[in-house]
């Protein structure tokens, strides 16, 4: 089957076209922007046509041909989503039409009941796009899925920030009162099983299906489940009958990388209960045929979001601060020395030696001070004289990770945080004379005393490390430029 996928680089989409591929079909992708195409391992794969989703002339040109239309445009990270949705839900109806396309494919969100008070604008905007595309000549599915429990889903990343933070926060989390609405989650591995399985539809099967998975949560027990499954305690929730979603946006866009745009119509969407039909989940598991080894539970699907397994794990298009977070600060020099000289002076880093900064103001041990919120005694390395570095080699407050002689030198904190923090060496050769160094620092916080002790300790580490380049550059330099001289 010739199928177009219309938004193959969001975050369903740049995992379906694999999917597709696997199933034997052939694969046509429009994109406004094909360099972000070519960013996945797919892209060669594939045909690429240049166009835009709201484009009528654009969206029928790539319809020409197509057995199938997989739509998958749903941008709410900007006002104005609503009518853009629209235009293209429009644009691949009339498209598929005309080029005679059997089947189109369109990836929703659950509905709540018609007795519900308003619905939210991101629901709205959702099922309307369904229903212009349910009207259309062309036969449609919608399938209409809750949160998606993956790497890079939006709703998913909200609920692991959120939950990371609560895990060192107080020991009693307030939540708005919509916190305890329930919610039926679904694994990304059955998305996909579900829009590859519609394209083989029968052409009378004109109609909306709800998907879910085999469990029904609300929001404050789907963060409950991913601490357990995370191996993160578990706070107290304490319910705050004002639900003020702006504002909550607001505190999910401070405490997680989830940007605001994108957080207000998903807090607005949780004062919904969106549980899906459990008559449509088994009429399509009728007509398609349940995932291998069956609907895949939440926990199970979180399990495989940290544990980065297949498409639950990450991806090229996902959004910026997808998966844990961690932050990293570099500084980096060209050093008038052979990367040689410069790795000579990397291999003694440590005890005698020094690190290189300042005496008598700051030390690279202050950072780690800083970070664990007191001083941690040191443990120097082995005998002087002893060949090179070695993982598992203690060097003062760090210990040796992973060594590439004379590239790359990876250290590991060994002192008590609240996180994980790595410093990474790196040496290349840019001529026989010259080389350049950089430092990374990397800190993985452990809930939000992580985080308020990277923010305390930025200015420390920020004049530690910069100082610590210049010098061990500077130093790399003389040294050389000392021992080269003629005597």
């Amino acid at each position: 089957m010739h199928v177009l996928v219309v938004g193959a680089t969001g975050y369903i989409g740049s995992r379906l076209v694999p999917r597709l591929l696997d199933a034997g079909h052939t694969v046509r992708v429009l994109a406004r922007t094909p360099q972000k195409v070519a960013a996945h391992p797919w892209a060669g794969d594939v045909e690429v046509v240049t166009g835009d989703a709201q484009d009528h002339a654009e969206v029928a040109g790539a319809c020409t041909g197509a057995d199938a239309v997989v739509h998958l445009v749903h941008a709410m990270d900007a006002p104005g989503y609503a009518d853009r949705d629209r235009a293209a839900a429009h644009a691949v109806a009339d498209g598929a039409a005309a080029a005679g396309a059997a089947r189109v494919v369109y990836l929703g969100g659950l509905q709540p009941d018609a007795d519900t008070r308003r619905v939210s604008g991101h629901l709205r905007s959702r099922r309307e796009v369904g229903d212009i595309l349910l009207a259309g000549p062309a036969p449609a599915v919608v399938l209409r899925a809750g949160i998606v429990v993956g790497t890079g889903s939006a709703s998913f990343e909200m609920i692991r920030h959120l939950t990371d933070v609560a895990m060192g926060g107080p020991l009693v989390l307030p939540l708005p009162d919509r916190a305890w609405n329930r919610i039926q989650p679904i694994a990304v591995d059955d998305v996909l099983h579900a829009l590859v399985g519609c394209l083989d539809l029968p052409a009378e099967v004109n109609r909306a299906f709800d998907v879910g998975g085999p469990d029904v949560h609300t929001y404050r027990s789907l963060m409950g489940e991913y601490a357990a499954e995370a191996g993160l305690a578990r706070p107290a929730s304490l319910p705050v009958p004002v639900s003020a979603p702006r504002l909550t946006a607001r505190a999910v866009a401070a405490l997680t990388p989830v940007q605001r745009g994108l957080a207000e119509p998903l807090v607005e969407s949780m004062r919904h209960e969106l549980v899906a039909d459990p008559a449509d989940i088994a009429t399509l598991d009728a007509l398609i045929g349940p995932p291998a080894g069956g609907h895949t539970p939440y926990r199970t699907a979180v399990r495989r979001a940290l544990d980065g397994t297949g498409a639950a794990g990450p991806g090229r298009s996902d959004a910026p601060g997808s998966g844990p977070v961690a932050w990293e600060t570099t500084d980096a020099c060209d050093v008038d020395a052979p990367a040689g000289a410069v790795w000579s002076v990397i291999e003694d880093l440590g005890g005698e030696h020094g690190w290189y900064t300042v005496p008598g103001t700051a030390t690279l041990s202050g950072i780690l001070d800083a970070l664990g919120g007191g001083a941690a005694q040191p443990r120097h390395r082995g005998p002087a004289g002893a060949p090179g570095l070695v993982p598992g080699e203690w060097l003062d407050h760090w210990v040796v990770e992973a060594v590439e002689p004379g590239a790359r030198l990876l250290l590991r904190a060994a002192t008590r945080l609240p996180g994980v923090a790595h410093l990474e060496l790196r040496v290349r050769r840019t001529s026989a004379l010259t080389s350049h160094y950089s430092q990374t620092l990397r800190f993985a916080p452990h809930g939000l005393a992580g985080r308020l002790a990277w923010l305390a300790a930025y200015p420390t580490q920020r004049f530690v490390l910069a100082v610590m380049a210049r010098t061990l550059s500077g130093y790399a330099a003389r040294e050389w430029l000392s021992r080269s001289e003629p005597r």
